[in-house]
């Protein structure tokens, strides 16, 4: 019997995936955020800061040992093979650290632990967990927050949404839904819900 679960939680932008991964910590499960383990393990003096710098060079980093993105996104934003190799060099750490963080919590009780991973997808991990929330939003609905929510102009939140995997590929591969296009309402019932729903089938093996 499973005594205990790894959720992958994404979404797409403006989707609301934040505001869902509030709820569950809310509700007493643990949220590992990706984007925070992709920052440390580029921290000043890590490992993989020194393997960045050795691939691009001294100019991707600030002079107080700081990783400078903005120049590091200029390297890769327009190159599919640097972009590839960045990835080489922060996703298996951040993978790494991932399970670690994860078997600590399960370790320590915690039988559901999310991992919020916001391109899930894209990094080809939905075989890491043991099921995958997405939390949806339409993309009519994505571009109106963009605009009102982040003041981008109309042809910036395109470019924006262009720029990534399309939110109903996305629903197509998910095992779960978490339909946020609606109130912050509606989204904390679902997400109880879910919650009531992997308990259950924890409990029941």
């Amino acid at each position: 019997m499973k005594k205990s679960l790894t959720v992958g939680l994404t979404g797409g932008i403006a989707s609301g995936k934040s505001a869902v991964s509030r709820i569950f910590r809310e509700h007493g499960i643990p949220v590992i955020c990706a984007d925070e383990l992709a920052r440390e393990v580029v921290k000043p003096g890590s490992r993989g800061i020194r393997e960045i710098s050795s691939v691009f060079g001294d100019s991707v980093l600030d002079p107080d040992g700081e990783l400078n993105r903005p120049e590091l996104a200029r390297r890769v934003f327009s190159d599919t093979s640097k972009r590839k190799i960045l990835e080489s060099i922060i996703h298996p750490k951040v993978s790494q650290e991932k399970d670690r963080l994860v078997d600590i919590y399960h370790k320590a009780g915690q039988h559901i632990v999310v991992v919020d991973v916001p391109l899930l997808f894209e990094a080809g991990w939905e075989g890491s967990f043991d099921l995958v929330i997405l939390v949806y939003a339409p993309r009519k609905v994505q571009r109106k927050r963009l605009i009102s929510r982040d003041k981008m102009s109309s042809d910036e939140a395109s470019s924006r949404l262009n720029a990534q995997m399309d939110i109903e590929s996305k629903r197509t591969m998910a095992d779960i839904i978490i339909d946020n296009s609606e109130s912050l309402v509606e989204t904390e019932k679902q997400v109880a819900m879910i919650i009531e729903r992997l308990e259950t089938s924890l409990k029941s093996g």
